[in-house]
């Protein structure tokens, strides 16, 4: 890992990352925001089309204060995936700050050079390995990754001025099995997470950049 990487130990220490990152007007922390999509194993049909879309999406992306969650798909720009989409805003954005949230496992593969700061976490199974929900006794348990942003956007909620994570934007969704599918399902339902109180009612779902505007190749 670079050393120009920073290593988190926790999400408190992203919380804290972003709560330093300030508006030159307020004293508002940045702007998070989550891009999810199709992976390596379907990929995009049109390279183009992506890249016009990501235009449009972070020209409202605040200079100098934005954070982009990003959970370690390797940029692959022959075979274009969710990966290759972080690495090309960081090309056309590199003010934005790119955390990568991943499981432990993958840390042997390393890191992609346009991320500020990474967090390995241990909190995933087999069976959840990459994160999404199950419905258990009429509450929605979280997984893995998904579950380690979500306990983010609280965090940020208690201590930001109750400003979580402002947007998740779907640039294609994969089939009912997949974690974008089921990460997709969760935020358009806007139920409760299993260990807080409070729904996700702020989080803004960007549906309008999902599935019928991005085919896979496949």
């Amino acid at each position: 890992m670079s050393k120009d990487i920073k290593k988190f130990n926790s999400i408190s220490d992203i919380a804290k990352y972003i709560m330093d990152i300030k508006d030159k007007e307020s004293d508002y922390s940045a702007v998070v925001r989550i891009i999810s999509g199709y992976g390596s194993k379907k990929q995009y049909k049109d390279v183009k089309k992506l890249e016009t879309l990501i235009d449009d999406i972070i020209k409202y992306f605040p200079k100098d204060r934005s954070v982009l969650i990003y959970f370690g798909d390797i940029p692959n720009k022959n075979k274009p995936d969710i990966g290759y989409a972080h690495e090309y805003i960081s090309i056309k954005r590199p003010d934005i700050k790119i955390i990568m949230i991943q499981i432990k496992e993958m840390e042997k593969y390393g890191v992609p050079k346009f991320v500020s700061g990474v967090y390995f976490h241990n909190d995933y199974d087999n069976k959840h390995k990459w994160g999404g929900f199950e419905e258990i006794n009429n509450k929605y348990k979280v997984y893995s990754n998904t579950k380690q942003w979500l306990k983010l956007h609280y965090l940020l909620k208690k201590i930001n001025k109750n400003k979580g994570i402002a947007e998740y934007y779907s640039l294609g969704i994969s089939g009912p099995e997949s974690v974008s599918y089921q990460e997709y399902k969760l935020l358009e339902k806007l139920y409760f997470y299993s260990d807080e109180k409070e729904p996700l009612q702020d989080l803004y779902l960007v549906s309008e950049f999902g599935s019928e505007k991005l085919e896979s190749k496949y």
